[in-house]
């Protein structure tokens, strides 16, 4: 079973968006890839390096009978008061409409699709962010120093957080 099937029948999925090309941008599928092959990853979760296609992702996991019981995005995010390289966890409802604008998320995956997941699909989203040093405007791969050193403990922050969704034994 490929990656893109077991998106739909894993209990906890990790989606790492962003862009490799674009400089810290990719902070998302590097933590995806070290996640994937470096760490002990769970059976129960399926990790995906979405690039920039998590919105389609998401939309056909919003069109979907089948659902994980827990979402976890992965992605990186300019935001004032923040320092390169911080670790913390995006609440949905701390992206307001109305604010949108405040955060320059490139590639970011659509928030209406991920408040869908959560209201409507009762899925448990939960976005785990990292403030970027450096997004260029030009294609400039690999990480900054700082963000470079946030992926081992995004790794370690989203193995606990699996390690609490596993699926009950019956």
């Amino acid at each position: 079973m490929n990656e893109r099937s077991r998106l739909f029948s894993a209990a906890a999925v990790v989606l790492g968006c962003g862009n490799t090309l674009f400089g810290d941008d990719g902070f998302g599928p590097t933590v995806a890839e070290a996640l994937a092959t470096h760490a002990l990853c769970p059976a129960h979760a399926c990790v995906v390096d979405a690039g920039t296609a998590a919105a389609d992702l998401l939309f056909d996991l919003v069109l979907s009978p089948q659902k994980p019981k827990a979402l976890f995005i992965v992605d990186a995010v300019q935001m004032s008061g923040r320092n390169p390289g911080e670790l913390f966890w995006l609440a949905l409802e701390d992206i307001p409409a109305a604010k949108r604008a405040d955060f320059l998320m490139h590639q970011f995956p659509s928030a209406d699709l991920l408040r869908e997941l959560a209201q409507e699909g009762g899925v448990k989203v939960a976005v785990l962010a990292v403030q970027a040093g450096w997004i260029p405007n030009h294609v400039a791969p690999g990480l900054s120093e700082s963000v470079a050193r946030a992926v081992p403990h995004a790794v370690e922050i989203l193995l606990k957080a699996l390690a609490s969704e596993r699926p009950a034994v019956a």
